[in-house]
């Protein structure tokens, strides 16, 4: 069929309708790559909207640990929120010893624990360890749970679980699998007395 031989209606309609075909596949060109750019932007947004959740809430922990020095119920509550008053290397044993404490307590296997460079955080340090354990998924709770609701208040900065690679799941397997469990832990120290 020679496109020409049509009829000039035909010829209008076939044009107009290749034409709405190539503006179509043109928007399509453009709408793509403008529709990644407002969802990564989009997901910019939502990223620093958590970021600006997670700094007011430290923002809002730093008032109250300033508050502190000047109001004994203040000083109470810091006391129960950040390590006392102490050395870098101090704290860094008093959230070793606390999180040794909690792994026991949950009845997780620990297999190594070390030291984190301590940072400063404006007036306040952070101290804290690096811990890897074994446990099952009901130590891990446990275990969470305690760090969660520690006096003084702890903080798992980054965590990474994996199945233990001794650990299979069989059907008809009593054992529940054992998970390979990295913590970065953290605690708040005050400063130390000058």
């Amino acid at each position: 069929m020679n496109f020409y031989t049509l009829p000039r209606a035909r010829q209008n309609l076939i044009a107009g309708g290749l034409l709405a075909g190539v503006l179509a596949l043109a928007g399509v060109a453009v709408a793509m790559p403008v529709a990644d750019m407002v969802s990564a932007k989009r997901e910019e947004i939502r990223k620093g909207e958590a970021d600006l959740a997670k700094w007011r809430g430290i923002a809002a922990s730093s008032e109250i640990m300033q508050g502190a020095s000047d109001d004994r119920v203040a000083s109470l509550r810091a006391t129960t929120l950040a390590l006392p008053a102490s050395t870098d290397a101090q704290a860094a044993a008093s959230v070793q010893a606390i999180v040794r404490r909690i792994l026991a307590d949950a009845g997780a296997d620990l297999k190594s624990i070390q030291p984190l460079d301590a940072k400063r955080a404006g007036d306040l340090r952070e101290a804290g360890v690096r811990v890897i354990a074994m446990a099952t998924q009901r130590e891990l709770d446990d275990t969470l749970f305690a760090l969660d609701h520690s006096n003084p208040r702890l903080f798992v900065r980054e965590a990474n679980f994996q199945l233990s690679s001794g650990s299979s799941r069989l059907v008809g397997d009593l054992q529940p699998p054992v998970l390979q469990v990295r913590l970065d832990v953290f605690a708040y120290a005050l400063p130390e007395d000058k």
